[in-house]
């Protein structure tokens, strides 16, 4: 088909149909007008066959289920109480507004950037650590048929190693050797792993590889190939659990097979508003005394797209407000992190 796919940067790959260049989904209709499936807006279709579409989307059967697991529940951690319900601003809109800022608000708003961080930073330290643990990753001792990226292979070890020192991951050769009166209440072993934003769940992978769990959730919006998966699941005594949710609409205190559980939550490239979406996910406060305990016991999130925040959905509004910034600053500032990985801007 001829039909060109912008966000694929290829064309659609069915077949023609006779006497046209495009398949039936894109065949030229001058009457005719593409809107997005309300749906999966991912995909397109004819305004005229919606109506007909919507009762055959492959992912209607999906949403239908999703919609009726105990663990789903609508937006529950996108806006909490009485947080500001702000439109979402695309990167272009941010950007427009940087551009069209004036000279001399853009010069304060600069020197009080710099004199926030200077007044805060001082006790950030960077932690990167490369934990004993996980020696066969590493050390390229892992299965050959596993992908080995050296940049991801450190960035997953140091997460990991973050976790182990302060207490939460401990190696699995030194839990088989704690006495018989070391149990699960007393808080020195972890059961179960909660990843946010697994894709192929790689982080994971070398959790398991490296550390005694036997519970694993893996959190992801999106479908992937599931190579992880696959070696995580012939792990003996094992168990792995995949949710294919919005983090924006996990209850995770009603996932069943997190009951009664300890656990810890992870994740590697956490873009924009999902790492505040995760840790609301994670700290939310039990809203009925039925609701159980929470048994989080740490967490480690390596963030990312820091450009694609957004304010309706940033976990703490008032330590950005009590830092003298307004919600079109905290655009700016969130706009202005791009730059330190694109091009120079001292101009």
């Amino acid at each position: 088909c001829k039909f060109w796919l912008p966000k694929k940067r290829r064309f659609c790959s069915n077949y023609p149909l006779l006497d046209s260049e495009f398949c039936g989904n894109h065949m030229q209709r001058s009457d005719a007008q593409w809107i997005p499936c309300p749906i999966d807006p991912s995909h397109c279709v004819l305004e005229e066959n919606l109506k007909s579409h919507l009762n055959r989307c492959p992912l209607l059967k999906q949403s239908q289920f999703l919609t009726r697991q105990p663990f789903y529940r609508k937006g529950i951690n996108s806006i909490m109480g009485n947080d500001d319900p702000a439109p979402i601003v695309t990167s272009e809109m941010k950007r427009n507004a940087v551009h069209s800022m004036p000279e001399a608000h853009f010069l304060e708003l600069v020197a009080k950037i710099k004199a926030c961080h200077a007044s805060i930073c001082n006790g950030i330290r960077d932690s990167y650590l490369i934990p004993k643990a996980c020696g066969i990753w590493t050390n390229r001792e892992v299965d050959k048929k596993m992908p080995f990226q050296e940049k991801h292979v450190l960035q997953q070890a140091s997460i990991l190693g973050n976790l182990e020192e302060i207490g939460v991951l401990k190696m699995a050769a030194t839990e088989k050797s704690n006495s018989e009166n070391e149990s699960l209440e007393s808080g020195h072993v972890t059961t179960a792993v909660v990843e946010f934003g697994a894709g192929r769940g790689y982080l994971t992978q070398m959790l398991a590889d490296c550390y005694g769990i036997n519970k694993v959730l893996l959190v992801e919006r999106k479908s992937y190939k599931l190579k992880a998966d696959r070696s995580l699941r012939k792990k003996e005594g094992l168990t792995l659990e995949r949710l294919r949710i919005d983090i924006e609409d996990l209850d995770i205190q009603a996932v069943e097979s997190l009951h009664n559980l300890q656990y810890i939550a992870t994740g590697k490239h956490l873009c924009g508003p999902a790492t505040d979406l995760s840790l609301r996910c994670c700290l939310r406060r039990a809203r009925s005394a039925g609701a159980g305990t929470r048994n989080l016991r740490g967490l480690a999130f390596a963030t990312c797209c820091h450009h694609l925040c957004q304010w309706k959905t940033y976990i703490n509004k008032e330590f950005i407000s009590d830092m003298g910034f307004s919600k079109e600053d905290f655009d700016a500032i969130s706009w202005f992190t791009s730059w330190a990985v694109d091009s120079d801007h001292g101009s």
